[in-house]
């Protein structure tokens, strides 16, 4: 009784006579035990046989072993006068549709694995498990099998996700209660957002970006629904506010990562005054100058002997990357002066209008940003190859292999070698009166002289990130270059503030301090930040149910995350209804 609970399904009129192992797997036998039949055009029963016949049906495997059942059906006769059916195969729903050659079960299993795993991964997965079959077919199931009803959402959610990033989109409309996907539409616009919640009547609250499309699309569409602004995006758009003013500040930049240098004698420190007039500054603006600029000043040329070096030869390139950078810049600026608008000239230099808007608010050429220097596999091991280039050995391929097999060294032998040669100035000077040894690699051609330290460089966009992070996670060092920054501009000190303040109404929902906080805002004089007040006011009321209510779009953003990881692994090669059909489908 329990081996035919295995492969009888609850309530199924079925009962089996044999099971047995044969070399394809195992094999059970099933007979109908009804005595009358339904026909399926008619629906008249009847209880006369015509004749009998045999299913084979592909069923569920058994411990990884294939199982084949082999169905014993009857053929009935239908009597009934006017009926087009003379003759039909009794029907068993429970076990396996008509003209079927797999059960109920095992297709309901493929079709988890075609939508979870998808057709050439899902195909391996099912061949190990015992069910073979060809990905085409499992796609195909994933296609035929109809879905599920889905019932209109109180709260929806509404993102775009990218078909191809930057020519096509399509919409994402998330239940947020539910916390499953309900649609998704091959299309970004307010046409088909309102066409969707006019067709889909309820919806109670609507969370979205920052998009003029979707919020036009909402209001059409269900114009009694809360619409919620997200939070994630009010606070990107602080940082891009504060970036375009940073844009055009480039010597406060410069000047915000060069530290003072402390005076030689410490009794010439004099102690700090007050704030003073424009006039009273310029005399120390005029000598301001007389400090080397690290950033814009020209790298030497390399010495003969060491134009060749790999350091050199990077160093280069990035001079010749720069002039290029500079270039286009003045490039930039100059037709901007001529009277071409932006897109055009981004259309006729073919760069971003992004890049043309930076160039154009520029106060002088934005240098790029250095990065902060990373930890490498070979830091550990410096201190050792110091001491044996001090020690007068300077051999890569010999100080590798001592790195590797006596202190565990995993990394590459060019590693090692790059920084032997960079630094083979520390090998001390042969006694001239000794003849010199062999194989200890190929000697500087002079001692070079110590380089200077680097000058930090910090973009618009790096200074904006320090200027919106919470001020008690930020280093030292960064909290000196925000006092140095806001010193060199004091509207960027002011916009920093009202950013702060905004930043910390939207995380603790300060919805009554809005209207205080847009009046002073509005009044900074800040041209950046008064565009920044006219977008808030445009969507007043969907900021102000941002920074009243519980809701947020934080969820759609990972289900999006979730589409990109489904439609990246399916290559690119599937059409939109399988990508949507894997999308929504439900977690079992």
């Amino acid at each position: 009784m329990l081996i035919e609970n295995l492969f009888i399904p609850v309530g199924a009129a079925l009962q089996m006579t044999a099971a047995d192992f044969t070399p394809e797997g195992i094999r059970v036998d099933l007979h109908t035990t009804a005595q009358t039949a339904d026909c399926p055009t008619c629906a008249v029963t009847t209880h006369r046989v015509h004749s009998h016949y045999q299913r084979r049906l592909a069923d569920l495997p058994l411990a990884q072993v294939p199982v084949r059942v082999h169905l014993h059906v009857r053929r009935f006769r239908c009597d009934t006068l006017g009926c087009s059916r003379t003759t039909f195969s009794e029907p068993v729903p429970r076990l396996a549709a008509p003209y079927a050659r797999r059960t109920a079960r095992l297709r309901a299993e493929q079709h988890h694995i075609a939508l979870d795993v998808g057709g050439e991964p899902g195909a391996r997965l099912a061949q190990r498990q015992g069910m073979g079959l060809s990905p085409d077919t499992l796609l195909r199931l994933a296609r035929s099998t109809p879905e599920d009803a889905r019932p209109t959402p109180r709260c929806l959610g509404i993102d775009d996700f990218a078909l191809r990033k930057g020519q096509v989109y399509g919409t994402l409309l998330v239940d947020l209660e539910a916390h499953q996907p309900v649609d998704l539409i091959e299309e970004r616009s307010a046409e088909v957002v309102a066409q969707w919640l006019k067709d889909h009547p309820g919806v109670e609250v609507i969370t979205r970006d920052r998009s003029n499309e979707y919020a036009e699309g909402a209001s059409r569409g269900a114009p009694d629904a809360l619409q919620v602004a997200d939070r994630f995006h009010l606070l990107q758009n602080v940082r891009e506010m504060l970036q375009r003013l940073l844009d055009g500040q480039q010597e406060a930049l410069v000047a915000a990562t060069r530290p003072e240098s402390p005076p030689s004698d410490p009794s010439q420190v004099l102690p700090a005054e007050p704030v003073v007039s424009p006039e009273a500054e310029a005399p120390a603006e005029a000598e301001a100058p007389a400090e080397p600029a690290v950033v814009s000043a020209p790298s030497p040329a390399p010495a003969p002997a060491e134009a060749s070096s790999p350091l050199n030869k990077a160093a280069q390139q990035s001079q010749e990357r720069r002039a290029r950078r500079q270039a286009r810049s003045t490039e930039v600026r100059e037709l901007h002066a001529q009277g071409v608008g932006i897109r055009a000239i981004a259309a006729r230099l073919q760069i971003s209008r992004n890049t043309v808007r930076r160039f154009v608010a520029a106060s002088q050429f934005p240098e790029q940003a250095t990065r902060r220097p990373q930890p490498r596999k070979l830091d550990p091991f410096i201190p050792h190859l110091e001491a044996q280039l001090a020690a007068g050995q300077d051999n890569g391929m010999q100080l590798w292999r001592e790195l590797r097999e006596q202190h565990g060294y995993r990394g590459s032998r060019a590693l090692v070698s790059r920084w032997v040669a960079q630094h083979r100035h520390l090998v001390p000077l042969p006694d001239p009166n000794r003849p010199p040894r062999r194989g200890r690699g190929r000697p500087p051609a002079s001692s070079p002289s110590p380089k200077p330290p680097a000058q930090r460089r910090l973009s618009a966009r790096q200074a904006s990130w320090l200027l919106v992070r919470r001020p008690e996670k930020l280093k030292q060092e960064e909290q000196d270059i925000i006092e140095r920054l806001c010193h060199q501009a004091p509207t960027v000190e002011v916009a920093s503030a009202l950013a702060q303040e905004f930043i910390q109404m939207v995380r603790e929902r300060k919805a009554a301090a809005f209207d205080g906080w847009l009046q002073r805002a509005r009044t900074s004089g800040i041209a950046e930040l008064q565009s920044f007040v006219v977008g808030l006011e445009r969507d007043k009321a969907a900021v102000v149910a941002a920074l009243s209510s519980p809701y947020s779009n934080g969820q759609v953003e990972g289900q999006v995350n979730r589409l990109k990881l489904i439609k990246r692994s399916m290559y690119g090669r599937a059409k939109f209804d399988l990508l949507r059909r894997r999308v929504l489908a439900r977690a079992s």
